[in-house]
């Protein structure tokens, strides 16, 4: 009887030392973080800031403020013009990559970045404000004007911004009066 017992013991402390060196890495080590393609990443949604949007960005509204920002433009002769536009930002891939998120997903680090950014938010707006105002409305009226516009704003943002850098913007309205 006290043969079975060692043998007994034996035979749990084999068991413990299978359990600890042969099933516990399988199930108890963390998982590797994901490794993404190229392409995953390349098509992953971007940290994005919009500019003239209501908070909440799609059809939210905080206030019963409009959308848009309205913007002088340099004058053309005696007539002074107006711009309204609302754009949006988008910056540099986010790390780790917003990959497999989804829209409310997007829309909630977005929000998270927006506030990353607030500290930043008025020297993004005089910039926007010194550039769309330099143009006149026959300059910004072309598709060609447009993008010019846009390569001067990015150039004028990124020069405040220290951190993220700005790399597209789209125009989702861009009104002239």
């Amino acid at each position: 009887m006290f043969k079975d017992k060692k043998i007994l013991a034996g035979g749990a402390v084999l068991f413990a030392a299978a359990f600890w060196f042969y099933i516990k890495p399988n199930y108890m080590d963390p998982k590797p973080p994901p490794i993404y393609t190229a392409e995953q990443i390349a098509s992953a949604p971007r940290p994005t800031l919009f500019i003239g949007k209501a908070a909440g960005g799609h059809g939210g509204k905080a206030s019963n403020a409009p959308d848009g920002i309205v913007l002088n433009l340099k004058p053309s002769g005696t007539t002074q013009r107006y711009v309204k536009v609302i754009m949006a930002l988008e910056f540099g891939p986010a790390t780790p990559p917003w990959v497999g998120l989804s829209t409310d997903q997007v829309a909630a680090k977005n929000a998270e970045f927006a506030h990353h950014l607030e500290p930043e938010m008025h020297k993004i707006l005089d910039a926007i404000a010194n550039v769309i105002g330099s143009h006149t409305a026959e300059e910004v009226s072309t598709v060609e004007g447009k993008e010019k516009l846009k390569e001067e704003l990015i150039e004028a943002i990124n020069h405040h911004l220290h951190g993220e850098k700005v790399q597209k913007i789209y125009f989702e309205t861009f009104i002239v009066q």
